[in-house]
């Protein structure tokens, strides 16, 4: 559980990797959830007196800001591990700490638990970037680097030749253990 001012974490959270999860456990296609990714993620983009993710409290920003965050990082995470690490694994690594929803951490211990699990500091060092200041995140080159490409008013195919194709594969795919929950 976090403070006010960090509801856009646990929003983010809930807005990004619950279509990821349908998808691993099978429920959705990866088609369907990053083209409503390419529709919706925009929502979240700072407006004129933005004043970073933990200032700006608007509904666009705490859901679909969050979410951005979100996928920034599991992006960021699986580049720096060669795709072997992704923000599932953060997660994993919080609640094996203790770090759930009855309990009340700051957002720095947090995202360190996070990073240790990755083996990273992308969670850390993205807050810091992101927190007081209006960041647009570079949406069009995202989906173009991984390979997610407009294909209709609601729909996108897939460039499996894209830099970082097997990165948004990876995101989606299940497990190889085939568990989707945390592993306590």
């Amino acid at each position: 559980s976090q403070e006010d001012n960090h509801h856009w974490i646990e929003e983010g959270l809930a807005v990004y990797v619950e279509p990821v999860a349908r998808v691993q456990a099978g429920f959705l296609t990866p088609e369907r959830i990053w083209a409503d990714m390419v529709r919706d993620m925009p929502k979240g983009d700072p407006e004129g007196g933005d004043q970073g993710l933990d200032n700006t409290d608007t509904w666009g920003r705490t859901y679909w800001g969050g979410a951005q965050f979100c996928l920034l990082a599991d992006v960021t995470i699986r580049e720096q591990t060669h795709n072997r690490k992704g923000l599932q694994d953060a997660l994993r690594a919080i609640v094996r700490a203790g770090g759930t929803i009855d309990e009340d951490w700051s957002i720095e211990k947090t995202l360190a638990v996070g990073d240790a699990g990755t083996g990273t500091h992308v969670l850390e060092e993205q807050y810091k970037r992101m927190a007081h200041a209006p960041v647009t995140v570079d949406l069009e080159g995202l989906w173009k680097k991984l390979g997610v490409v407009r294909a209709g008013e609601d729909a996108v195919r897939f460039d499996a030749a894209a830099p970082d194709a097997a990165i948004r594969a990876a995101i989606t795919a299940t497990p190889a253990t085939g568990v989707i929950r945390p592993e306590r």
